[in-house]
């Protein structure tokens, strides 16, 4: 029998209407729009933190340009480099890091610093360091694990800031009894879509649920019990319905329907941060490690591991939708094809959605050319994306609108 796996991005979340982007996170509940027309970028009353104002730093920067500006685990990953690399992080050379810079700043030796040389960004990171190390005292390499634990912890902050943020989107907060039906029915007709369990549209949540009863799917949900589900979102459908999920479902990074992230979100398990292969391969891990998403998974509220398809030779599709398959969740995604041996194993097929006007042809070109560039036989390699469209095992197709 012919089972799948689907990979699920935030897409997936905004094809639905959730306004679920970091660019609607930052809007919404960091930056105080009403001083906009005044040409005024302040953060919103109340708030606070080091990265929020380093987002709203961004935004100085960058608002009016590309929407990667507000890319957060993008700029996690920037920023750490920043702080303990410098420009030439590449180098591994402490010594150019703006924290080791503003140590010496701290301490008077200013006679090889060149600060004009900073952007504006830089400038606010650099700024940070020396307030941090003023406050805590001693050199920087002193005050590297308490200056990652504070980034950390204020990191976390944001992560309940954006639990927060979603979760009120789908649970009226005044009256948390009421759901957002629209939301609800709209991922539950994409998901069908996906999955091809039903052929038919859902129009209201009596459709998805029995007439008689709350707590019982209606049964072509039921079809989905070969089905495995890796979302990169933090929702997570079939627990806004208060049901168990009728197939295998894992929010790779926590997911905000917890009841963790309920209880004043004091305790959110959602998990903003870096690739693990970043941290790997700077040598990093000492004391950056709590920054790796993979590190933190072995940590996360609930069960941290993620259940796969059997590899037995079984036909498995493999389906994206969604995600921006950028470098932030390539070990994922080098695990799974490692896994089903995806250069050998002619009985698993790759299948890329997207939506009209979300085009992703080139991110699927350079996330199959990445996963070559690690296969020990380097001509293997070389030649993975053309001996995937030979077998024609490797499909890009338009998902019509189902919503």
């Amino acid at each position: 029998m012919k089972q799948q796996l689907l990979i699920l991005g935030n897409g997936f979340d905004l094809h639905c209407g959730l306004r679920s982007s970091y660019r609607d996170f930052f809007r919404s509940e960091i930056l105080y729009a009403a001083n906009e027309s005044f040409h005024l970028k302040l953060l919103q009353p109340g708030v606070s933190g080091f990265w929020e104002s380093l987002l709203l730093e961004y935004y100085k920067v960058y608002g009016n340009q590309d929407y990667n500006w507000c890319d957060i685990e993008a700029i996690i990953k920037d920023t750490l480099l920043s702080i303990y690399f410098g420009k030439n992080y590449a180098e591994l050379n402490i010594n150019q890091g703006l924290c080791f810079k503003a140590s010496m700043y701290v301490h008077n030796l200013h006679a090889t610093l060149n600060l004009e040389e900073l952007n504006e960004i830089e400038m606010f990171i650099f700024q940070y360091c020396v307030k941090f190390i003023s406050a805590n005292g001693g050199e920087f390499k002193d005050n590297i694990r308490p200056l990652t634990e504070n980034l950390y912890q204020q990191l976390h902050n944001l992560e309940k800031r954006f639990c927060k943020f979603l979760k009120n989107q789908i649970v009226n907060p005044n009256k948390p009894d009421q759901r957002n039906e629209e939301y609800i029915i709209k991922a539950v007709n994409l998901l069908a879509n996906l999955t091809g369990i039903a052929h038919y549209e859902f129009h209201n949540i009596d459709d998805i649920m029995y007439v008689d009863s709350r707590n019982h799917l209606n049964e072509v949900f039921y079809n989905l019990d070969d089905t495995f589900i890796l979302n990169f979102n933090y929702t997570a459908i079939f627990d806004i319905l208060e049901v168990e999920s009728p197939c295998y479902h894992n929010n790779v990074h926590g997911k905000i329907y917890d009841k963790y992230c309920l209880q004043d979100f004091a305790g959110s398990n959602i998990i903003f941060g870096v690739d693990d292969n970043l941290i790997q391969s700077q040598d990093m891990s000492s004391d950056l490690r709590i920054f790796s998403k993979t590190y933190r998974k072995m940590f996360a509220k609930g069960d941290p591991y993620i259940i796969l398809p059997p590899n037995d030779g079984t036909s498995i599709a493999i389906k994206f939708y969604g995600h921006s398959l950028n470098e932030a969740d390539y070990s994922y995604f080098q695990s799974i094809f490692d896994y089903y041996n995806l250069y050998g194993n002619s009985s698993i097929n790759l299948i890329f959605y997207y939506s009209k006007g979300f085009e992703n042809h080139d991110a699927v070109y350079n996330l199959i050319n990445e996963y070559g560039k690690t296969l020990t036989n380097k001509n293997q390699g070389k030649n993975l994306m053309h001996k995937l469209l030979l077998e024609n095992r490797l499909h890009i197709q338009e998902i019509m609108n189902c919503v």
